[in-house]
């Protein structure tokens, strides 16, 4: 998504033919200024100062939405941009603010018909694909990568698309050829070792899984869902020592829910209490989180704190399944 930035330049504050007040000329030039220096916040300062003066200075709310893009407030972004005149740049930032704001069916309404537009824009075409992955539409989001093969059949990263669109619909077996041909055309491409790998951990071949997670760590040493996983194989094959050298480098559920629990084989029980509450911290509505706690929080005798926890479990028995831990890529 960064990269469909580098289109969209800062423009300059002042049109042809008009008047502007030299006072918010002056403070957008500045803001310009500040945000090529990404000195963005200070950017936003100017902008407003600007818009207070003269709010009809073109431009602005372009460059004001840029800024709060650049800073990771989508929310801001989107209305900012939404104060623009509509064109293809100005829906591509929409469309771009609603995917950070994780609202991916929005997003592809605004993509779509611009995708279709620049069939020769791969980054907005794979932002698109995401969109569809993202947001359960499976059989559009298929369909969609089908076209983008015949246009490119060595894509490794439309191979890895179809196959977490396989993966959803629980076709497993099919996923794993996808994600075996991109790993065969792109060994180096990030992610591709870990999601090969994630495919045979699901289907229980650990050695094979070991294998890719390990490879996906020479590509990339802090990838975490590569050592969250590579961790898990080696405390299910009972090497915890190994297991805890590569979890506690990172900060995701599985990885403090295998800490907890090695914590606790181990009888270092104060230990697995928190690595169980981080493990909830991520995500309240787990089940599995909760469960563990409760058992050890029985285990160590201090049954009122269990019996809140096992209300908790008992609570969340009753909803749905949950969604697994976690998937071959999404949003993070």
């Amino acid at each position: 998504m960064k990269r469909l930035l580098l289109g969209l330049a800062l423009l300059a504050c002042e049109a042809p033919g008009q008047q502007y007040k030299p006072a918010a000329v002056a403070q957008a030039k500045l803001g310009v200024t500040l945000a090529k220096q990404a000195k963005y916040r200070k950017a936003i300062d100017a902008y407003q100062k600007a818009a207070a003066i003269d709010p009809t200075l073109p431009s602005l709310n372009l460059n004001m939405g840029l800024a709060w893009f650049k800073l990771g407030n989508f929310r801001q972004a989107l209305a900012s941009f939404e104060k623009e005149a509509p064109n293809d740049r100005v829906t591509t930032l929409i469309g771009m603010s609603y995917f950070g704001l994780a609202q991916y069916k929005e997003a592809a309404a605004r993509l779509k018909p611009l995708a279709a537009a620049q069939p020769d824009n791969n980054e907005l075409t794979y932002l698109l694909a995401k969109c569809y992955l993202w947001s359960g539409e499976t059989e559009e989001g298929m369909a969609f990568f089908e076209k983008m093969l015949e246009r490119d059949p060595d894509s490794v990263t439309v191979h890895m698309l179809m196959g977490e669109a396989l993966d959803a619909k629980q076709k497993t077996d099919e996923a794993i050829k996808e994600f075996e041909l991109a790993a065969k055309k792109g060994p180096t491409q990030p992610d591709v070792h870990f999601g090969l790998g994630y495919l045979y951990w699901k289907q229980k071949r650990y050695d094979e899984a070991a294998t890719e997670f390990e490879q996906e760590l020479k590509n990339n040493a802090k990838q975490e869902q590569a050592l969250t996983y590579l961790g898990d194989v080696w405390m299910k094959a009972g090497k915890y020592a190994e297991a805890l050298a590569l979890l506690t480098k990172a900060s995701t559920q599985l990885a403090h829910l295998d800490m907890g629990t090695i914590y606790q084989q181990g009888k270092r029980n104060e230990l697995a209490v928190a690595e169980y509450r981080k493990a909830i911290s991520l995500n309240a509505s787990s089940y599995e989180a909760h469960y563990r706690l409760a058992r050890v929080l029985k285990e160590m005798g201090r049954g009122e704190e269990a019996a809140k926890e096992f209300t908790i479990v008992a609570r969340l028995h009753e909803k749905t399944r949950e969604e697994p831990l976690m998937k071959i890529s999404g949003p993070r």
